[in-house]
């Protein structure tokens, strides 16, 4: 799960084109801004303080980075001369300068410390191997290997990033736009780890798609955990990626790379900036989409999903990202500003999604569709069907052609013709059910003719298969193939079961699903409180309630399968006076007690908040009545210290209810809640005190295993004289 903190001004920026931009330092958490054509700054970025600066009368051509291997600060002034200096220098204009006799694009450090330099033409070396080598282009200045990459009178470098890959390799990416028609291609070349040399030579892939109106609106390069990738946004609103063949010319039929996404949450028609920040992921600066300002947001590759969203108020043109460890400075307008942003790994599957999957096979292959989503191949009819439907049609012979039908069916190639919506959609069910994971589990307590089935992986064996209603769970298993997450899935089915009252497969997606939004919680809990129980229709006919029934769905208690009861709580609760099935079920469900505490004081009233503390009385008190473990909690799961949990929330959420109430009865409640507390505080106080006995028994039996002896005390002569 990705986070953007936020933002705050680092130091503002006289002229965004004179401004050269900012590169690793030395220090820890600090930056190398070179402000201008003459100011190079040191920034601490935690607290905005100049930690050291220069002045400098010659004028920069590229930012300033810091050579960590020969540990001196390296600038380039009028694209051929070069400066080297410590740290402790005060007066940059004292060094001697080094002429170079290609033109210097500008400076890179890498990972490991290297500094590389790119010239105008596409080339590109190591600092060392570049002063190493200066002489040998004096002669040729134009280029020493006589070969031009890139031509500077006519195309422009842009986005230039530099990539380690896991072996150590560094990548070299750019952006090459030609001026004169605006069309741009995408150069990259694996380097020579010694000298940042280009290896095999520089592939090309032009940033063309069809139709006159297709134009790419920005691109950048991601560091993905299948390899680096080309991510790209087109005018049209779409995503494209394209994973870089490295070592190998890329496939002219790949394009731009695949479809994965709509822009849906800004406008592409003005100007977007993106850049990647980590693993899988990239920053995008952009208008919004009603063009009342600017947006941040962060784009997972991966799962393709729009994490994190900040908002400003004006939208600039020219913007420009760089990423120093944790932050993402972004220049724009007159301001530097500086976005913290956060990835934990440990909750991007629960966002993303951690339900089971299916088996996809019987799915199309991305490989089936192009870059315009349509198929590359034409599924043709059989030639035998064909000539049939041909025939038929001219010589008006419906029975001839039913005929034979008939004597084809037993052909596998030729289809079998639905006559109608409703043969469709049964034939479209069949197909669902014979795609459902199921398990098959021997347990010993069964007969020998009897197999114990789990459907995902059930583990609570007194709630049986956790399967929903035939269309919702068509509808679940949708959902779960097109990638949704939990939370998703949750907020647009669970509406529908409360909407439908359907209770019990409400009891089933709340067991099936771990991340559920506190929102949808609240829904849930307002629904299973509404619903009428035992105590409130006074029937007294001997029922016993259906482990996820709600109160609603009941089954005769003399109705009994041959299965035994494997949990011996559920007799206890069907007969006890709280038995509440599918309020327990919500209860149940995992929190977040800050989130929850809002829905809670804006959807609960304080009747009902009174009854369900009642109802929570009752499961703290009596040890027969329990909360019941989910799928994912069963491991874990405590239910005396979530009902003290939802007591806390709902005591939080409506304090002043409960402070200004003069109901005797709410008094008298929450006395008896003291009680308990007191009660419980109690308990811990005598084990508190149990602890030393049980030390002390312990050590006994130490003493009495070496000494062999049972007594609890000793006696010793002491000779005094």
């Amino acid at each position: 799960m990705a986070k953007l903190l936020a933002y705050y001004n680092l130091c503002p920026i006289n002229n965004i084109d004179d401004f050269l931009g900012l590169s690793r330092d030395v220090d820890p958490g600090c930056v190398i801004n070179t402000l201008g054509r003459n100011i190079i700054l040191v920034v601490k970025i935690s607290n905005q303080r100049q930690i050291r600066s220069w002045t400098v009368l010659d004028r920069l051509s590229s930012k300033v980075v810091y050579d960590f291997k020969s540990e001196q600060y390296v600038a380039v002034f009028g694209g051929r001369y070069i400066r080297c200096w410590g740290r402790d220098h005060t007066d940059v204009n004292t060094v001697k300068k080094i002429k170079l006799y290609r033109t210097v694009q500008d400076l890179f450090t890498l990972e490991n410390g290297q500094t590389l330099i790119l010239y105008s033409d596409g080339s590109c070396e190591s600092l060392e191997s570049a002063l190493e080598t200066r002489n040998e282009h004096k002669f040729s200045q134009d280029n020493a290997r006589g070969v031009h990459n890139v031509d500077p009178k006519t195309h422009t470098i842009r986005d230039v990033r530099v990539l380690e890959l896991d072996n150590g390799t560094p990548l070299l990416t750019y952006f090459l736009r030609k001026e004169e028609d605006g069309s741009v291609d995408f150069h990259y070349a694996l380097l020579n780890p010694a000298d940042l040399k280009v290896a095999k030579g520089i592939e090309r892939v032009r940033m063309v798609r069809r139709g006159d109106d297709m134009k790419m609106v920005s691109g950048c390069v991601v560091d993905g955990s299948d390899g680096p990738s080309l991510l790209s946004i087109w005018s049209d609103s779409r995503i494209f990626n394209l994973h870089l063949s490295l070592g190998q010319s890329p496939k002219s039929e790949e394009g731009v790379g695949n479809f994965i996404e709509l822009v849906q949450s800004f406008n592409v028609k003005e100007p977007v900036s993106m850049t990647g920040i980590g693993k899988d992921y990239v920053a995008v600066y952009a208008n919004n989409k009603n063009q009342d300002g600017a947006m941040l947001v962060l784009f997972n590759v991966q799962f393709k999903v729009f994490q994190a969203k900040q908002l400003f108020k004006v939208h600039f043109h020219a913007s420009r990202f760089w990423v120093v460890d944790s932050n993402i400075l972004l220049a724009f307008g007159q301001t530097l500003a500086v976005v913290p942003f956060k990835i934990s790994k440990e909750q991007l599957a629960d966002m993303i999604g951690s339900q089971r999957t299916f088996d996809l096979s019987h799915t199309i292959d991305d490989e089936s569709i192009n870059e315009e989503g349509e198929f590359f191949d034409v599924y043709a009819f059989d030639e035998m069907r064909s000539e049939i439907g041909a025939s038929g049609g001219q010589k008006n012979a419906d029975e001839d052609v039913y005929e034979d039908d008939e004597s084809m069916t037993e052909d596998a190639t030729v289809p079998h013709r639905l006559t109608g919506e409703p043969e469709f959609e049964e034939v479209l069910r069949t197909a669902y059910r014979q795609t459902l994971p199921v398990d098959v589990v021997e347990c010993p307590e069964l007969p020998d003719d009897m197999v114990q089935i789990k459907l995902f992986t059930n583990a609570d064996l007194s709630l049986g298969p956790l399967m929903l209603s035939e269309k919702f769970e068509i509808m679940l298993e949708e959902l779960e193939r097109s990638g949704c997450s939990e939370m998703e899935i949750c907020d647009k089915v669970v509406p529908w079961l409360i909407q439908t009252s359907l209770t019990e497969d409400l009891a089933k997606c709340l067991k099936r699903y771990s991340v559920i939004s506190e929102r949808t919680i609240v829904s849930a809990l307002k629904y299973a409180l509404s619903l009428e129980t035992d105590d409130d229709s006074g029937t007294d006919e001997p029922m016993e309630e259906s482990a996820v029934s709600g109160g609603k769905f009941k089954i005769p208690a003399s109705e009994h399968t041959d299965m035994p009861n494997q949990d011996v709580m559920v007799e206890a609760q069907a007969s006890h006076p709280s038995h509440r099935d599918l309020l327990n079920v919500v209860l149940s469900c995992s929190f977040n007690r800050t989130a929850l505490i809002p829905y809670a004081r804006k959807e609960l009233d304080f009747v009902t908040v009174t009854k369900l503390l009642q109802h929570l009385e009752y499961l703290l008190v009596d040890p027969l009545a329990t909360l019941s473990e989910t799928l994912h909690t069963v491991e874990n799961f405590d239910s005396d210290e979530q009902t003290v949990q939802w007591i806390m929330v709902l005591i939080d959420s409506h304090y002043q209810q409960f402070i200004l109430s003069t109901e005797e009865s709410v008094r008298a409640q929450v006395q008896r809640m003291l009680d308990i507390v007191e009660s419980h505080v109690g308990m811990i106080k005598q084990l508190n005190s149990l602890a030393p006995t049980l030390r002390h028994m312990m050590q006994r039996n130490a003493q009495e295993s070496v000494r062999d002896s049972s007594q609890w005390y000793s006696i010793e002569t002491v000779t005094l004289y």
